[in-house]
């Protein structure tokens, strides 16, 4: 049971998913509206029809509120299990494939959720967004860092590179790719958007493939 000396979101994690929802339901609609900045943490307080002592209880500020949103969307769709699957290939084919289904359910997921595409967004556009979901950012980093040392066992990856230069360069692309798509996926047909994402996948693949591989290439 949560003690005076509980952190404010160990509490709020405490709490059952229809209590967060209180929260989280307005809070979402709040950001994809507004933005971070620009978001009122009391407009959300209103909606929820809950008092400042209570959502002070539960949240820091308006950044632990908006990265308990993007967290609680993320986790909804769970890619973490399709990471793990790719995490667990038996050679560098299937890696490579696992990686491509995610990419492609990544793409279709976004077409269909505006929401989850506007937190994005949010994320990518406003800096104060990013600081404050600073903490899931790394837990993601030491996920990648966790993907290509298994890649690397089964020569999926190359391994002539430190892992954290790799993990680095597959970051920065990731987060271009993500950057691009949030900001313009809206402008092409479903159709247009997925072939996109699967061209736009070989650019992530190319700097991480054991040199002159074309094995991964060929699937």
């Amino acid at each position: 049971m949560p003690t005076g000396t509980t952190k404010p979101r160990e509490r709020f994690d405490a709490l059952d998913e229809q209590t967060q929802a209180r929260w989280l339901v307005p809070a979402e609609a709040e950001f994809c509206e507004y933005g971070f900045e620009k978001a009122s943490l009391n407009r959300i307080i209103t909606r929820a029809g809950e008092s400042k002592g209570r959502t002070y209880h539960y949240f820091a500020d308006k950044g632990a509120l908006f990265c308990a949103t993007l967290e609680r969307r993320v986790r909804h769709d769970d890619f973490i299990d399709q990471f793990r699957k790719a995490a667990s290939a038996s050679d560098a084919r299937e890696y490579w494939l696992e990686l491509t289904a995610l990419c492609a359910r990544l793409t279709k997921t976004l077409q269909g959720d505006g929401r989850l595409a506007s937190l994005l967004r949010t994320l990518h556009r406003e800096a104060a967004a990013q600081q404050s979901f600073a903490e899931p950012l790394a837990a993601i980093r030491g996920s990648i860092d966790d993907l290509l040392i298994a890649g690397q066992s089964i020569g999926a990856v190359r391994d002539d590179l430190p892992i954290t230069l790799l993990t680095e360069v597959a970051l920065n692309l990731i987060a271009t790719l993500d950057r691009w798509f949030a900001l313009n996926g809206s402008t092409l047909s479903e159709e247009a958007e997925a072939a996109l994402s699967q061209r736009a996948f070989l650019l992530l693949m190319a700097p991480l493939l054991p040199p002159r591989s074309t094995e991964a290439m060929s699937i």
